[in-house]
């Protein structure tokens, strides 16, 4: 609850302007920029890394996913209805899909889809990402995103820059919380500049680029 209330707290600062300001469509903190980490909250993107298989697959398939993004504002600014669009697209598909695998599923260790009835994590991130893009959120600020979880295993979440840090939406919990309060480690994601690309993440660069630039990409469940 505590990364959830500071998510809060910085959101709704941005939304009344209460000690924030919006620069060329950006809510930024006083003194800062978009490209300064804001209280070391902003997630750090390295190197090149490979796109997950399973969405390579997708694009193969479906090559609408892939299509040409322009580059986005860099920042989502995000008003009481913005904060309340996220929580409850992120609350009905968590609690509208039954999480399950691929390998039950499809027989398969990794088909990312969008789901219907079922689906795993990879498949609530797609559907998040369709459904808010259709609400009118900029598609190029819906990062798919592959984390280790406290297990070390493979977990993918939809992460969105904005001006308090970047902010998690994931099928595990209905809260939105800034990316440091997961207790995740965050491996990859889509970059923010392209979405078509794929970049390392976190602060241990040399663990998160050897996990991301592996023979397997990371499976994500």
């Amino acid at each position: 609850m505590r990364g959830l209330h500071a998510a809060r707290a910085a959101l709704v600062a941005a939304s009344v302007g209460i000690g924030w300001g919006v620069t060329g469509g950006q809510a930024v903190s006083p003194g800062a920029t978009p490209a300064q980490p804001l209280g070391g909250r902003v997630l750090a993107e390295y190197e090149p890394a490979r796109m997950p298989g399973g969405l390579a697959s997708l694009c193969e398939r479906e090559p609408e996913f892939c299509a040409p993004i322009s580059p986005g504002p860099g920042l989502l600014p995000v008003t009481h209805e913005v904060w309340q669009l996220l929580s409850r697209v992120n609350r009905q598909i968590n609690h509208t899909i039954t999480s399950t695998t691929d390998r039950k599923l499809y027989g398969k260790l990794e088909y990312w889809t969008l789901p219907s009835v079922s689906g795993d994590c990879e498949d609530y991130v797609l559907l998040k990402r369709k459904t808010l893009a259709e609400q009118g959120v900029d598609p190029a600020l819906l990062l798919i995103t592959v984390v280790q979880d406290e297990t070390g295993e493979g977990h993918a979440v939809l992460t969105i820059p904005v001006a308090g840090g970047d902010i998690v939406l994931d099928n595990r919990r209905d809260e939105i919380l800034i990316w440091n309060e997961t207790g995740y480690r965050f491996v990859k994601r889509q970059s923010a500049a392209d979405p078509n690309v794929w970049v390392s993440l976190g602060q241990e660069r040399l663990q998160a680029t050897n996990i991301a630039s592996g023979p397997e990409a990371l499976e994500v469940k």
